[in-house]
């Protein structure tokens, strides 16, 4: 998610603290508050267009798409290594393929691996990381929206392949371009679940990996039903919506932090019982202050859509947010140097430090979290293309890396 407003508080943002003329003095080293809940509503695909749409292609595993890989991931280049964190260092790291590192096409925001899927941490017998990804402007098709599946089972040699997220029709005889910003993401059970848009009513959206069909019309430059076939836009692979939550009060803003929210990031919370989904807002305008929610998961790997708890957090320009044990993480972004991390609770904010006591030390241009809690790792990705980083004479690109858990601030 980009962030225009951050050049002008870039130098705010790097100390943590920042005051704007007629607003009350807000630091990132404030602990979150309590606020108004906020609840979802669920809306299910019918389930005869499922049963059509998988009666009509083939429908295959995830673990099919992850062993059928098209690119590999790659070593990361001295500009890429740039944008990683200083503290704490990430201890993985790898990064995408000339065309993904470079594209402004597409731009990466949400990640999640099996870590959060099942309980051995693994989807079947593959390790798995999904990267989510928008596609933009330059595209032609806004917030479009497509995974990165990772074949992450030898680490030393990690591929991938992309597959299209779709919504079938009522009746199951074609599908469209789901549309998603993809800010989050969170996998548990076969439920894969991403933010949606803002200035929406939808709040998130459910695929399935139940529901990935193989297409059969691989050439065209269209999605659903064709001359040839099924198509997703040339490529192999789309997996199907199941549903997707609405915002209970109505359409989101992003112009208000007292309204209903829209949702920028997601992740799964395994240490709740049950498990729960845990959700941010991002503001780039500093005098407004992101609010955290939590949702419980209820039967069929689905949440209650019942707010268990809801947060305010004074850290600007959040980009990520993570619970776990009771303790909230969230990431911010600046347009400029290096983002923040924080652990947050109600009773303190804290964040790590390094070159002469700044805070300034997460990734540059940071997206989502994601807690591997089978290996201990924290994992996210960066966002800005080398397109992006050279055009404004930065040094820095795209990476996917962790770092440990144990190693975030107390």
């Amino acid at each position: 998610m980009k962030t225009p407003k951050a050049i002008l508080l870039a130098l705010a943002v790097a100390a943590g603290v920042l005051a704007l003329p007629g607003t009350a003095s807000a630091a990132y080293s404030d602990p979150l508050t309590t606020t108004t809940k906020q609840n979802l509503v669920w809306h299910a695909t019918p389930a005869a267009a499922l049963t059509a749409l998988d009666g009509a292609l083939p429908n295959v595993s995830l673990n099919t798409v992850v062993n059928d890989t098209s690119y590999d991931m790659t070593g990361c280049t001295s500009a890429e290594k740039a944008a990683l964190p200083k503290a704490p260092v990430a201890t993985k790291a790898m990064c995408w393929d000339a065309d993904r590192a470079g594209t402004t096409t597409w731009s990466p925001q949400g990640i999640t691996t099996s870590g959060d899927a099942d309980d051995d941490g693994k989807w079947g017998d593959d390790k798995i990381i999904l990267s989510g990804w928008h596609g933009t402007d330059a595209l032609g098709r806004y917030n479009d929206a497509r995974i990165q599946a990772i074949n992450y089972d030898d680490p030393a040699k990690p591929s991938y392949r992309m597959l299209y997220l779709a919504v079938p029709n009522s009746t199951g005889t074609s599908f469209t371009a789901a549309q998603a910003h993809m800010g989050g993401m969170a996998w548990y059970g076969d439920k894969i679940y991403v933010t949606a848009e803002g200035g929406s009513s939808t709040a998130i959206r459910v695929f399935s990996t139940k529901h990935i069909l193989q297409m059969t019309d691989t050439t065209s430059n269209a999605i659903g039903k064709t001359s040839g076939g099924y198509a997703a836009y040339t490529y192999k692979y789309a997996m199907m919506q199941v549903g997707y939550y609405t915002y209970a009060n109505g359409a989101c803003t992003m112009e208000s932090d007292t309204a209903v929210p829209c949702f920028s990031s997601m992740s799964l919370d395994r240490s709740t019982s049950p498990a729960s989904i845990v959700t941010t807002e991002y503001f780039s305008d500093q005098s407004l202050h992101g609010r955290l929610y939590r949702y419980p998961m209820g039967t069929d790997y689905l949440l209650t859509g019942t707010a268990s708890e809801a947060l305010r957090s004074s850290v600007g320009n959040m980009q990520g947010v993570l619970s776990n044990n009771g303790k909230w993480y969230v990431a911010h972004s600046s347009a400029t140097i290096n983002g923040q991390l924080w652990t947050q609770t109600t009773a303190k904010s804290s964040s790590a430090t390094c070159a002469s006591g700044t805070t300034a030390c997460w990734a540059v241009h940071p997206e989502a979290l994601t807690y591997d809690w089978s290996t201990g790792l924290v994992w996210s990705q960066s966002e800005w293309s080398t397109a992006d980083c050279t055009a404004k004479s930065q040094t820095c690109g795209r990476a996917v890396f962790a770092v440990p858990l144990s190693s975030l601030p107390a």
